[in-house]
């Protein structure tokens, strides 16, 4: 194989549908979708116009670059199903380690560090692709692939990723689960949510120009106990949201004031 022309994807979720359309747009042909879920998979098969497989040992073994996007735990459960081919498998998980794939002859890690979601659109070019190959081989063809799709590809083995994944999950995962917390108190009280956001993209924006410490305000960073009191009483309301409150609260403290 010289390069990749062809790709087939096993997953029809957020990161496959991503992946699918955008590879699709800069060139390469897309033959197949499988995945368990047969109504997703009809879906991005029409979207990318490709065929929709019923069944991962029915997959065209003649395909360049197959990649597997679905969900860590089943990755592998997926790759003992799967036929030997002479192309290139690759995952694209954060915390799942590449040599999960070893029964397959020629594999590799195409690790997207970004939050997909399939009705949100997004600028692929700007989306780090992180990547680990079993060969030089075949790192030349990710790489091939991944700066034809974004700005900023890097060689990261198995166990940089797990630390990039980890922190990747705390600065969006959780971070999005205080938003969400914010705009259920706010609605209960029939508050537009919108009146948060400048403050939201300033608290990310800020971080650009210095660190994440420095950046740091608020009553428990300046140790005001009365105000946590006030805000922890009207939590009351809200106890699923208490503990979590109290949490960073107390970790602030310690930090900025003992």
């Amino acid at each position: 194989m010289d390069q990749i022309n062809s790709i087939s994807f096993i997953g029809s979720g957020n990161v496959a549908t991503h992946l699918a359309i955008a590879v699709k747009k800069v060139g390469y042909d897309v033959k197949e979708i499988y995945s368990l879920n047969q109504e997703n998979t009809i879906e991005l098969a029409q979207k990318v116009s490709c065929k929709a497989i019923r069944s991962i040992e029915q997959m065209d073994q003649s395909v360049d670059l197959f990649l597997v996007a679905v969900p860590d735990e089943t990755i592998e459960k997926v790759i003992k199903k799967f036929p030997f081919v002479n192309g290139i498998v690759a995952h694209t998980s954060g915390i799942t380690p590449m040599e999960v794939l070893n029964r397959e002859r020629r594999f590799g890690v195409f690790y997207p560090l970004q939050t997909f979601s399939k009705q949100r659109e997004l600028d692929i070019s700007a989306v780090p692709f992180c990547l680990e190959a079993s060969s030089e081989d075949v790192l030349i063809h990710l790489k091939e692939l991944a700066m034809k799709l974004s700005e900023s590809v890097f060689e990261i083995d198995s166990d940089e990723r797990k630390y990039l994944h980890l922190t990747a999950v705390l600065v969006n995962n959780y971070s999005n689960y205080l938003f969400k917390a914010a705009y259920d108190i706010l609605a209960a009280k029939n508050i537009d949510h919108s009146i948060l956001m400048p403050l939201i993209e300033e608290t990310i924006s800020k971080i650009k120009d210095i660190t994440p410490h420095e950046a740091q305000t608020g009553p428990a960073s300046r140790n005001d106990i009365k105000t946590i009191e006030k805000h922890l009483m009207l939590l009351n309301e809200y106890p699923q949201y208490k503990d979590l409150y109290k949490i960073f609260a107390d970790q602030l403290i310690k930090k900025y004031n003992e």
